[in-house]
């Protein structure tokens, strides 16, 4: 594992494992009013659907997966990991495996007002000067902890 840290970015390349999830979807381009709110609601559904199905929502990793169109969010998939496949049987909870191997993981704290910004500067300073190239056949996800996140980028 390598580790870059430099005015405020760090950034560890990692081969990171396949994760298992369930996830609902949200489509962020057709939401009239606060995106941050549908996005919350779907982790909410999704921590009830886990519960109802004897999972603890707490001991599991919160996993986002953004869809975006350029730099513009036009989805947005809320997934808690899970330890073993389950079936769902609710129309609108799915399942998935998400790729693992080699990412680039920016480290930051979970700060609205910052967040944007420090992705955005992971992209335009750190990926070029690390001449890094993204795997664009694997999703982009972000894990989220109590008071900070990862956001994982995969990597060729």
């Amino acid at each position: 594992m390598s580790v870059f840290s430099g005015q405020s970015l760090h950034v560890t390349l990692q081969d990171l494992p396949p994760v298992f999830v369930v996830y609902i979807s949200c489509q962020i381009q057709q939401t009239t009013g606060n995106y941050i709110e549908k996005i919350r609601d779907g982790f909410q559904r999704i921590k009830d659907w886990v519960q109802q199905h004897g999972y603890d929502p707490s001991a599991l990793k919160v996993i986002g997966i953004p869809h975006t169109n350029d730099t513009q969010l036009v989805g947005y998939e809320c997934a808690l990991e899970l330890t073993a496949a389950v079936s769902p049987n609710t129309g609108d909870i799915s399942t998935k495996q998400l790729p693992g191997g080699r990412y680039a993981v920016l480290s930051l704290d979970k700060n609205s007002a910052t967040i944007g910004e420090t992705i955005g500067r992971f992209f335009t300073e750190y990926i070029p000067q690390h001449q890094l190239i993204i795997d664009s056949q694997r999703p982009i996800f972000e894990v989220y902890y109590e008071h900070t996140m990862e956001y994982c980028v995969p990597l060729q």
